[in-house]
């Protein structure tokens, strides 16, 4: 306050200056300056607030230059003249409010409205990103003798989990569909490579049913067709009721060794981690890229080219028939196994259980026992030969009478004095009756192929020792299971090979069809339970059957453009054959209203937002899927009106910041006017866009348009590539950027700023490195909001095709996703008196998860422990701060066990014994580099805090 007084109330007498108050405020200090400091993230611009115009107001009452005021002595704010001067202040206090939002909305940093930013885009002609739709590979099922067309817009339907909204998916491009390539398998069987020559060394077969009278130790008969038999007794039994078969090991000969191989495995977590992670492989974006060359095409192997030819061009007629003929023709045929006797009779020698020969002293008494002879009928009698007749050698005589014996049949007889057991073919029967060894009994007696008896063996005891195996039922094979036991190569596994042999015949398989190979991992050792699914296309079908297989018949084998990148279990794998390319969103058709001729940029705003934008090998990234009709011909839609020709038929499009499309045509300068018409203005147009359409594999099952044989659908892969519109850190960031470039590539900052603006892309760096052989390009890119961009997916083919495009074509370029850090922070906090600890840490670490967020971070942005503090000392009520970890945690380490145990072990010292408490100071975030002592490109890293491992900020609060 001046030591004046300008209304002469008090003579000057200063010490009487307090004495009414008619002076106070008396010192004017609006306008106040707007002049603004570089740095700011907001634009100083009001020249005064309330108080400062209410105090100005009231000075300028004693100014000699309104000498008409100076009777307004009185500063009692009840007093009308002031009273109107804080009416009047308030005013003031509004209009500089606004005027400062007005300038801060004029300036792309400091606006915070996303209209505004979206307005300054558009003053340099960017268009900010409207969002990708996510792209799928979706498994459609037929029913049983159904095929059909599926038609390009087929839409499908996700069922959500709770607080998601069904997402609607509709086909990219057409499909020519059958039932019997719903779901193809892999081979799981093949023919039991049985024959004279390694029936000794085999130990288990596969026979046809579940057969209940199969018992350990029972004989097998197995029948060759070069007049060669052979025993092999059973050992196990393992009935498989699902696949109606029986397992039989059989024992092993005595002569026979058997090889056991133990593989020990000595895969450490870390290599088991690096496979778990291992990428998809890359296939071709569709089939006109499909790579053949005319030997692969025209080669004799490629039997299926010349069925084709045979079925749909030189003789339609046999287009069903000769598939027929394949299915049930046997290939390779040899002299193989006959058939199998199963020797479930066990018989034995009429008199092997008779009591032994009583002998007779001369007064008719027993005297001893001794053991019949085979020649006796009694006691009475008795033969002294020490050599059987040879006409009895031939002869057998059984037990009882057996039915079912016929002349030409096998048995097998089993004596304990002789090794193996010994095959024989019936010659002669005879039902008889016979009396010998004082016994008389109804029997089967045998005549053999061949003396079964040697010709010492005259005692009975032979008869005794001897086991008799007669038929009682015939046996059949079925095709063993593919086993690793049995396949040297680990048939039991679909390796990353690029063929895969299917367990039948089928037809109907094209090149550049897509095929999607599901299964349970294999490659990640001793670990179970790890699924993976993975799109392939199908470059060649072989028919053809497998080598060294006897008896073998003619299967599919499927070749593949590119290797796969996983190994399966084969009885796990299931391989989808009916598989089309999807996009989110679903089509409508609109009125938009009536064309008038004499209105010039008539505008119509879609009443479904958000309008899908698909993936595009153009600069921005996108192509809208609108197209506007007007009296049914279809307009075209431009970037801009003003190059247009009056008579041009073409319109533009504006998002604004909710989302909302506007259609604007032209005036009848640039760019024709509508005609008038009735509802003449129509749209096709398809919703729904971002990252919701990312959903999770095997969430789309519903099908929203069900053509007649159509009954399901399935997404064996999740669907990617999904991305919201820009947001509006994101508009202010890349709009300065997107007129740079003009759009092409050219510098290596040009190929950066062009993935940088590219939809579907957040970040992006580009590095010229020498990869050992050659000087390249690498570019290191994270997808908007970090979301995970396929290799197969559309937006990740489209952004590829487009740096070719619109870059250099010949230069060599090097595409990786960004290696991701995530940020450990640990701190103590001190927090003011009367302020709550629990509202403070709330505060605190929205604002440490804001400051190093995914979107505030860029690749290669290091992180320094005083830009930690300086984000924890700006928080209201934090008196001061004191961090004890700052640390990361890499992609490489997170894949390397070892190394991250030990990394948590030491973070979880700190602050206890042993820990020394030293923050980092900064925390190095490498760009794209190569490493010529592994000769490994690396791509750039991303340094963030990521809230869904909140664990990774800890807050401590200090107390006194």
């Amino acid at each position: 306050m001046k030591l004046s007084c300008s209304c002469n109330c008090h003579n000057y007498k200063p010490s009487d200056l307090s004495s009414c108050g008619c002076c106070e405020g008396v010192e004017i200090i609006t306008p106040t300056s707007v002049a603004n400091q570089p740095g700011f993230s907001t634009l100083a611009y009001r020249v005064g607030t309330h108080a400062s115009f209410f105090e100005t107001m009231k000075a300028r009452l004693g100014e000699s230059k309104f000498p008409s005021l100076k009777h307004l002595k009185t500063r009692d704010p009840q007093d009308t003249s002031l009273a109107l001067l804080d009416a009047w202040a308030t005013v003031a206090d509004v209009l500089t409010f606004y005027q400062e939002r007005i300038a801060n909305e004029g300036y792309l940093r400091t606006a915070i409205e996303r209209r505004s930013l979206v307005e300054l885009a558009r003053l340099v002609d960017y268009a900010h990103s409207p969002g990708v739709s996510a792209s799928v590979y979706l498994a459609f099922t037929l029913e049983d003798g159904y095929n059909l067309e599926i038609p390009v817009g087929l839409s499908s339907q996700s069922i959500p989990d709770s607080n998601e909204s069904p997402e609607f998916f509709e086909t990219s491009e057409k499909l020519q569909a059958y039932a019997q390539l719903n779901q193809l398998k892999p081979r799981m069987s093949q023919p039991q490579q049985v024959n004279s020559t390694t029936v000794t060394e085999i130990d288990k077969i596969y026979l046809d049913g579940i057969n209940a009278n199969l018992k350990p130790n029972d004989p097998l008969l197995l029948i060759f067709g070069d007049a060669k038999q052979f025993i092999r007794k059973i050992q196990i039994i393992e009935p498989q009721a699902e696949e109606n078969r029986t397992k039989i090991t059989l024992q092993l000969l005595p002569k026979v060794t058997q090889k056991l191989t133990n593989k020990n495995s000595e895969n450490t977590i870390e290599e088991r981690i690096k496979q778990l992670i291992k990428l998809p492989s890359l296939q071709p974006a569709n089939a006109l890229e499909l790579e053949r060359t005319k030997q692969q095409i025209f080669s004799p192997e490629n039997i299926d080219m010349n069925f084709r030819l045979i079925n749909n061009t030189l003789n339609p007629a046999s287009n069903t028939a000769i598939y027929q003929i394949l299915t049930n023709n046997q290939v390779n045929s040899a002299n193989q196994l006959n058939r199998i006797e199963f020797l479930g009779i066990k018989a034995a020698p009429f008199g092997h259980d008779v009591a032994l020969k009583p002998i007779f002293d001369q007064q008719g008494r027993i005297e001893k026992y001794e053991e019949w002879q085979i020649a006796d009928v009694n006691e009475s009698t008795s033969s002294s030969s020490s050599t059987l007749p040879s006409e009895l050698r031939n002869i057998l005589a059984l037990d009882a009478e057996y039915d079912g014996i016929t002349p030409g049949s096998y048995l097998a007889i089993e004596r304990v004095d002789v090794n193996e057991i010994e095959i024989y073919q019936v010659i002669k029967i005879e039902n008889i009756s016979k009396i010998a060894y004082n016994i008389v009994g109804r029997i089967t007696q045998l005549t053999l192929d061949k003396p079964w008896l040697k010709e010492q063996d005259t005692s009975l005891d032979v008869m005794r020792k001897t086991t008799v195996y007669l038929k009682s039922e015939d046996l059949n094979l079925v095709e063993k299971p593919v086993d690793l036991k049995d396949a040297p190569s680990a048939q039991n596994y679909i390796s990353d090979q690029m063929e895969i042999e299917l367990d039948n015949l089928y037809e109907n398989l094209q090149p550049g069809r897509w095929l999607i190979i599901s299964g349970e991992r294999g490659d990640i050792s001793d670990v179970n339970g790890v699924w993976a699914s993975e799109v392939v296309m199908l470059s060649g079908v072989r028919q053809d059957v497998s080598q060294n297989l006897v008896n073998d018949k003619p299967h599919t084998f499927l070749r593949f453009a590119r290797p796969l990148a996983y190994i399966y279990k084969r009885e796990t794998v299931t391989i989808y054959g009916n598989v089309v390319k999807a996009t989110h969103g679903e089509t409508h058709t609109e009125i938009l209203g009536s064309g008038d001729g004499t209105k010039a940029n008539q505008q119509f705003t879609l009443s479904l937002p958000p309008l899908s934008y698909l993936p595009a090998p153009i600069p921005s990234g996108v192509a809208s899927t609108l197209e506007v009709y007007v009296n049914d011909v279809r307009w075209q839609e431009v970037e801009n009106l003003i190059d247009l020709s009056p008579t041009d038929r073409a319109y533009v499009t504006q998002t604004d910041s909710d989302g909302n499309t506007t259609i604007i045509f032209g005036n009848g300068e640039h760019g024709a006017r509508l005609p008038s018409g009735i509802e003449n203005v129509k749209a096709v147009y398809r919703a729904g866009t971002g990252k919701s359409g990312n959903v999770a594999a095997e969430k789309i099952t519903q099908l929203a348009m069900q053509p007649l044989g159509l009954s399901g659908v399935l997404n064996p892969i999740a669907a990617t590539g999904g991305a919201d519109p820009e947001s509006d850190y994101e508009i202010r960031r890349n709009a300065p950027v997107g007129i740079t470039s003009l759009n092409r590539a050219v510098s290596v900052q040009d190929y950066a700023n062009f993935a940088r603006t590219f939809t579907g892309i957040g970040k992006s760096n580009a590095q010229r490195l020498s990869n050992g052989s050659e000087q390249i390009l690498h570019i290191t890119i994270a997808g908007a909001d970090d979301i995970y961009i396929d290799r197969n997916s559309d937006l990740y083919r489209s952004f590829v095709q487009a740096l070719y495009q619109f870059g250099d074509p010949y230069q060599s370029l090097k595409i990786d996703m960004r290696e991701l850090m995530l940020l450990i922070i640990s701190a103590n906090v001190r927090i003011l008196a009367n302020y709550q600890w629990e509202s403070v840490a709330l505060i605190i670490r929205t604002a440490l998860f804001d400051k190093f967020s995914f979107e505030r971070q860029e690749l290669g942005e290091n992180v320094v422990l005083s830009g930690v503090i300086s984000t924890i000392q700006q928080v209201p009520g934090v008196d001061y701060v004191d961090v004890d970890i700052l640390d990361t945690v890499s992609e490489t380490e997170a894949q390397n066990p070892g190394i991250l145990n030990t990394k948590l072990q030491e973070l979880a010292k700190v602050g206890s014994t042993g820990g020394n408490g030293q923050p980092k100071q900064w925390i190095p975030v490498n760009l794209a580099v190569f490493d010529s002592t592994i000769n490994q490109l690396f791509p750039a890293q991303l340094a963030i805090l990521n809230p869904k491992v909140p664990d990774t900020l800890i807050l401590k609060e200090l107390k006194s």
